[in-house]
């Protein structure tokens, strides 16, 4: 039976804020559950599922505009079982649904595309989608169909022309199924590869502004490391890290009043940001940060640490020492609002100032020139997204952030996202050690301490691991990305202090996904009881490593910490039998999986691997190793030097 509108609906019982912002809504919200599938089944009607994050802006633009609406909460009562999904809380289901739509829009537009909040119309009988999209307008507008006529026309294309959505169903799920569950056969893996991919990315670097591509630009850790290894025998590639590096902190995507880092820019110059901070982005820029100023100590990049800690420290920090997952882009609805300035609130905020420090801190951040306008609200005055001028003084940029930083703690904040994500930890959790080395700051070190005890101690239930967490409350089963990116925040914590108990718990790690999402070497993203059709693979990076690259990361970490140990074969195995079956995906899409070739270029330039399937590197990537990995077209096997 459905809900009163005009009570809260079952999301209410939920924890993920996400979920909680839907609560209200008119329409009859299941969470990702079998029951809600089952009923679907019972009742032969199709699931509406639809997936977003609490920090997406055009998930709040829809809620407002049609999950608001009574009249669209009745005809999704009357014709579907609508499931909301949290994607941060259930990245396979997201993966799933978004590879639909990339299938779906290459089939009708012959360009794939996709993005939040996305939309899935689904055959519950089998968990195949016939149609799916992305952000609906309420009414017919820019080419797109409004919400209701979406939900008309198919509502009516399942009761009276079945066999075509069933049809439909099958073609765009056959694909899907195949994409996120391919195997391919071992392949040679030449010790060039690293290189080969760092220079294919520099065939999209804006050599100008720094970074890769154009409008909108993110920040790309993941090319960002293997640019970096790759940079060990090729130099001329070091000024795309320091480019790139420049460009995110001197712009608007870092937040220059209160530190941190912001999701992606608009732009190509990192001047205006989308607002949103995410955890993930930080952690790993840090690291990032963190080994550039170990190999050239910068005053700008190791300002810009400090002062993303101390945005985490401020912001993002729950009561237990762990860190919540995300800061929302809007206030009172409108994108940035309390990131942005006009002049004469800049000019306020700096009148303690003398005049001299005052005029500097001005130009060196722009604070005179409005370089921002509301997109969705013509009628807003042009303002403010400070940016800072390389060549400043800090004393004079750092006395009027402080002031305005000061004046902005009084405004209404954006929204948080108070979930505790074990991947997204985990990687802050090497960021912070990362930098607390690069800094020589034990205090770094010990909050990334805290950090990973906190996780240690609350993401676990009798045996299993969690993805998510609230206070006590854990969310869904953990991910191979969850704790494979827990273990290099382990490992990193175990170089920061040599304590052994950090590096004996990544080996436990480790140890941990193989048993559960491993098979003769090849690594699956997901346990196999989410609902879906089939289990998922983990071989693309994005915004965070994929499953795979993280953990071909770790047992490269794992494997060069205990080599010289009488426990250290365990690893060299472990990692053999990952890089002979998992080669050939890979190969198949090296730039897709940057995470894990940068973890193979240190392991051959430290000496670990000897090239790789059929291909024998440089004799001065194995020099010094008393131990090293072989790998033949019949396998890859553990030697002894």
């Amino acid at each position: 039976m459905g809900q009163d509108p005009h009570t809260t609906n079952r999301l209410a019982a939920c924890t993920s804020p996400y979920l909680l912002q839907h609560a209200g809504n008119p329409v009859d919200w299941w969470p990702w559950c079998d029951e809600a599938i089952a009923l679907a089944r019972r009742l032969d009607r199709p699931l509406f599922v639809s997936i977003g994050y609490s920090t997406c802006y055009w998930c709040h633009v829809m809620e407002r505009e049609s999950f608001e609406d009574p009249a669209v909460g009745q005809v999704l009562r009357d014709g579907y079982i609508a499931i909301k999904v949290d994607r941060e809380e259930h990245p396979s289901v997201d993966e799933w649904l978004m590879t639909a739509c990339q299938v779906m829009t290459e089939l009708t537009d012959g360009r794939a595309s996709g993005g939040w909040p996305l939309n899935g119309f689904i055959d519950p009988h089998s968990m195949r989608a016939f149609h799916v999209g992305t952000y609906y307008p309420p009414r017919d507008s820019h080419g797109r169909p409004s919400f209701r006529r979406v939900l008309a026309s198919l509502g009516a294309a399942w009761a009276e022309r079945r066999e075509e959505v069933i049809g439909q169903a099958n073609r765009i799920g056959g694909i899907v199924e195949d994409v996120l569950t391919r195997c391919l056969p071992p392949a040679s893996i030449p010790a060039s590869l690293p290189t080969q991919v760092a220079q294919a990315l520099l065939r999209f670097e804006d050599t100008t502004n720094g970074g890769f591509g154009g409008a909108p630009k993110f920040p790309q850790p993941c090319y960002l490391r293997l640019v970096r290894e790759a940079a060990h025998d090729v130099p001329t590639l070091q000024p795309t890290i320091t480019r790139a590096l420049d460009g995110m902190v001197c712009g608007g995507l870092f937040d220059q009043v209160g530190g941190g880092f912001h999701r992606y820019c608009v732009d190509a110059t990192w001047t205006v940001p989308h607002f949103e901070k995410m955890l993930y982005d930080n952690g790993q820029l840090l690291e990032l940060l963190a080994a550039e100023c170990r190999r050239a100590p910068h005053e700008r990049w190791s300002a810009a640490m400090r002062r993303t800690v101390a945005w985490i420290e401020r912001e993002m920090t729950a009561d237990d020492g762990a860190c919540i997952a995300a800061l929302d882009a809007e206030v009172d609805g409108r994108e940035g609002q309390n990131y942005l300035w006009t002049p004469e609130e800049a000019f306020d905020a700096l009148a303690p100032l003398d005049a001299t420090m005052r005029a500097e801190a001005v130009g060196a951040l722009g604070l005179d020139r409005p370089n921002f306008r509301d997109p969705h609200h013509a009628d807003a005055p042009p303002t403010i997204v400070p940016t800072r001028r390389p060549w400043c003084s800090s004393v004079a940029v750092d006395a009027a952030c402080e002031r305005l930083l000061a004046v902005r703690d009084v405004r209404r904040g954006p929204r948080r996202d108070t979930k505790v994500i074990l991947e997204w930890n985990g990687l802050l959790v090497e960021g912070l050690a990362a930098a607390g080395m690069a800094l020589r700051d034990d205090g770094l070190v010990t909050q990334a301490a805290r950090i990973a005890e906190a996780l240690w101690e609350g993401h676990r239930r009798d045996g299993s691991w969690h993805r998510t967490r609230i206070g006590p409350i854990v969310g869904p089963a953990a991910t191979l990305a969850d704790v494979a990116c827990l273990g290099l925040g382990l490992e990193t914590l175990w170089r920061a202090t040599r304590e052994e108990h950090w590096l004996v718990r990544a080996q436990a790690i480790e140890s941990h996904a193989r048993s559960r999402w491993s098979v003769e070497g090849r690594w699956w993203a997901s346990s196999g009881s989410d609902g879906l059709p089939v289990r998922i693979r983990s071989h693309h990076d994005g915004a965070v490593p994929s499953g795979l690259g993280a953990i071909v990361d770790l047992q490269v970490r794992l494997a060069l910490a205990t080599r010289e140990r009488p426990d250290g074969r365990d690893a060299l195995d472990a990692l053999a039998r990952t890089i002979h079956a998992e080669s050939g995906t890979i190969m198949a899409n090296p730039v897709g999986l940057t995470w894990a070739v940068a973890a193979l270029a240190r392991a051959m330039r430290e000496g670990l691997l000897q090239g790789a399937t059929g291909t024998k590197p440089p004799d001065l990537a194995v020099q010094g190793a008393s131990r090293r990995i072989v790998c033949t077209e019949s396998g890859c096997t553990v030697e002894w030097a």
